[in-house]
């Protein structure tokens, strides 16, 4: 009975202080359960608010091809779980890497309806950025060690948060005038963590996500402004940082086929010796194989099947496809293809439509699509599109 007297406004702070703290703890591999624990009490609270208040319409997007595109990921990936030798252990995994994605989704989406709404989340990436950063300097990543992952998640998984989270940085460059004070101090705390980070990785693809993330979330909406001197300026200031994005690609090339090339080779040679071309051969006839059926959802039995197709001494690396489309085709055959480019696709369409809006909203749709890309760009080359990210 007790609870029947707390009010909707104190759920709702209840809410945002779980949710805050599953955020901040996103990052770091041993946080995972602890982060669902938190989203589970955070949907919790935010669902038994709105239903005191007759307002459960208002916790779901009015955009029904989003709606469509994420019933369709998660039921087919319950369904292909079915085919998997374990399908217990695959439906965990949907459980694990899909329905927590989607509650997630739920809850900072019920919770985030303001300007302020948006500095709170960012204040806390910021935080935890700044504890990210401290931990790859005092424990740097060694490119040529592929060991367990320490306090953080492996390099892919860092690299991979550090471009959705230089998306939603990006936001503090269109706060309103009451909040530019502190929107300049975050900046300035998050763009040198963002830069140091990315390079104490060695990782090279984070630069492409870097130089999207500036191009889509902050080039195109400074460009679209009216004054030709405003668009001519902006235009200056985007080709800058993008020479400046890649001067950190190339050196970032630089150190790694220094610690990496067993042969000497220069950084462009280097890079022209990755494997994903023969993993992606490799993906693509073993797709011809099933290409209807796949090989199940989340086989457990399946990266030792794939990895047989590659010299022992490089079977510990090349477990799946490095691309997340490839993988889900792999599991699910060409409908998990299209499922999982249905679901991107309708991101973007979500956030374009957000982009033509006006105010906050207008906001939130270039952040979106910056964020979607980066997505997309950082999984092109590998898989981390799981809880972790």
């Amino acid at each position: 009975m007790r609870l029947l007297t707390i009010s909707n406004e104190r759920l709702i702070q209840f809410a945002v202080v779980a949710a805050s703290a599953a955020l901040f703890f996103a990052p770091f591999r041993s946080s995972a359960g602890v982060r669902g624990g938190l989203l589970i009490l955070a949907a919790a609270a935010i669902g038994f608010a709105h239903f005191r208040a007759g307002q459960l319409r208002q916790l779901l997007p009015a955009e029904k091809l989003l709606g469509v595109a994420v019933a369709a990921w998660l039921a087919s990936a319950t369904m292909w779980s079915f085919l998997s030798p374990s399908p217990l252990e695959s439906l965990s995994v949907v459980k694990r890497d899909i329905l927590t994605s989607v509650l997630a989704f739920f809850v900072f989406y019920a919770l985030t309806r303001t300007r302020a709404d948006m500095m709170r989340w960012i204040s806390i990436l910021t935080a935890g950025l700044v504890v990210l950063t401290g931990i790859l300097v005092f424990e740097p990543v060694d490119p040529r060690a592929y060991g367990p992952a320490r306090a953080y998640v492996d390099v892919g998984w860092l690299t991979t948060w550090l471009a959705m989270v230089a998306a939603l940085i990006g936001l503090l460059a269109f706060m309103a005038r009451s909040q530019r004070r502190k929107a300049t101090f975050l900046f300035c705390v998050a763009v040198p963590c963002l830069v140091w980070s990315a390079w104490l990785s060695g990782n090279r693809v984070v630069w492409v996500c870097y130089a999207a993330v500036v191009v889509v979330g902050a080039g195109i909406p400074c460009l679209g402004q009216r004054s030709t001197r405003e668009r001519v300026r902006a235009a200056l200031i985007l080709a800058g940082l993008l020479a400046l994005i890649g001067c950190f690609m190339a050196a970032s090339m630089q150190f790694r086929a220094e610690n990496e090339a067993s042969d000497g080779a220069g950084p462009v040679a280097f890079l022209l010796q990755d494997g994903r071309a023969h993993i992606w051969r490799v993906a693509w006839e073993l797709i011809g194989d099933r290409p209807l059926l796949g090989y199940g959802y989340s086989n457990l039995a399946f990266p030792d099947q794939f990895a047989a197709h590659f010299d022992p001494g490089w079977r510990h690396l090349f477990r799946h496809a490095h691309n997340v489309v490839l993988n889900y085709m792999l599991q699910m055959g060409v409908i998990g293809g299209f499922v999982v480019l249905f679901l991107f696709a309708a991101l973007i369409r979500t956030f374009i439509v957000k982009a033509q809006s006006g105010a906050v909203a207008r906001l939130c749709g270039y952040s979106g699509l910056a964020l979607v890309m980066a997505v997309i760009l950082r999984n092109t080359t590998d898989d981390f599109f799981s809880r972790h990210a």
